[in-house]
């Protein structure tokens, strides 16, 4: 009796927990893509000025997705007329397909003509060797864990990640990250273009070719939680300091860019864990948000890094 009982709970159980794990999923890609729905301004006004006031960058923000940052150096360069582009694709219409990623993931890429091939500059206009980049373009059911990468050099359109479990930690092309429905550029705060730069070259030099471990938040992150100082080339690691690259075995996408800024010094894992993932970079209040795309300005997501 107990058996036919169990059977019978089983029966009906199964095919409601299919049926809402299919419901969960499809409500997450649904919303793989954020379009504003708000009015579309004229910034002409604003580009006439020698420099935006607050109010301005606020503006641009929510109409561009570009950040105080990115903002100030277009006009500080005269390529302020570029904002209006990024405007252009901040409310385009997109269409989107999602895959299977890999065993346990599907991921999301732009179709059509916002999925064509672009020149970096036409939607990373500012981006910096040492930048973090973040999507949400992956999920697991109706779970979006995301994925992270470091830009290890913005002219040659490098950037280095952990891609998927069975693969090795390598140098991609940032190119790709123009076919996302979503991303975030990150960029440490008050930092010089050449210790952003010396994170780049160590993360490029020391970083590659680490197996992929879904768990190296645990014993790999303790050996070089919060190093203390910041070591620029050159300086030797404390005494009984190993490097990132000999005191870690695996790694996962958040995690390898933790490490490359842990390095330095800087924690940049937001809630303070020892899971490290890509929410958490976003939220890390030693981050700036450079720009954003096919992401609510409002988001709780970026919070923290504004």
């Amino acid at each position: 009796m107990r058996k036919k009982r169990l059977r019978t709970v089983l029966v009906c159980a199964v095919p409601s927990l299919a049926a809402a794990l299919f419901v969960w999923t499809a409500a997450a890609e649904a919303g793989a893509h954020y379009r504003p729905e708000y009015e579309r301004a004229d910034l002409e006004a604003i580009l006439c000025k020698e420099m935006p006031d607050e109010e301005d960058y606020a503006v641009l923000f929510r109409q561009t997705g570009l950040g105080r940052s990115g903002v100030e150096e277009l006009f500080h360069q005269g390529r302020q007329g570029e904002l209006l582009s990024l405007q252009e694709r901040f409310f385009a219409q997109v269409e989107y397909e999602c895959f299977q990623a890999n065993a346990v993931c599907r991921s999301e890429r732009l179709t059509g003509a916002a999925g064509a091939a672009t020149e970096i500059g036409d939607f990373l206009p500012t981006v910096q060797t040492g930048d973090i980049l973040v999507t949400f373009s992956g999920h697991f059911f109706g779970w979006r864990s995301g994925h992270a990468g470091i830009v290890v050099d913005a002219e040659a359109g490098q950037t280095l990640e952990a891609v998927m479990p069975g693969l090795s930690s390598e140098i991609c092309t940032l190119e790709q990250w123009g076919r996302y429905p979503c991303f975030v550029l990150l960029r440490l705060k008050d930092a010089t273009a050449e210790e952003t730069a010396a994170i780049a070259a160590y993360a490029a030099d020391n970083l590659a070719d680490i197996p992929y471990d879904l768990f190296s938040f645990t014993e790999g992150g303790k050996e070089i939680r919060r190093p203390g100082k910041r070591d620029m080339p050159g300086t030797e690691q404390p005494s009984g300091q190993k490097a990132a690259s000999e005191a870690v075995s695996g790694t996962q996408c958040a995690h390898l860019v933790w490490l490359a800024f842990a390095h330095f010094g800087y924690d940049l894992d937001g809630d303070g864990g020892y899971v490290v993932t890509p929410a958490d970079l976003c939220g890390s209040e030693l981050l700036e948000v450079v720009q954003i795309y096919g992401i609510d300005p409002c988001a709780k997501e970026i919070s923290g890094g504004g």
